[in-house]
């Protein structure tokens, strides 16, 4: 849990400092919501499945034992 967050701080911190990169970054966040609003609602529905797939593959692999 610090780990995650921490990472998340390191990552607002680049993107403060950064006006260049902070630019790319809401620049690919606007282009990926107009490209999910061109193919709505097929879009949304293949993004969720995508995100549940991806959740489920997480959460299984944390509750797998330490080697």
């Amino acid at each position: 849990m610090v780990r995650g967050i921490s990472l998340l701080a390191m990552a607002g911190g680049f993107l403060m400092i950064s006006p260049h990169l902070r630019e790319d970054l809401l620049g690919s966040y606007a282009h990926a919501t107009v490209t999910l609003d061109n193919y709505s609602p097929y879009s949304y529905v293949a993004l969720g499945l995508a995100v549940a797939g991806l959740l489920i593959v997480f959460l299984f692999k944390s509750s797998q034992p330490r080697q």
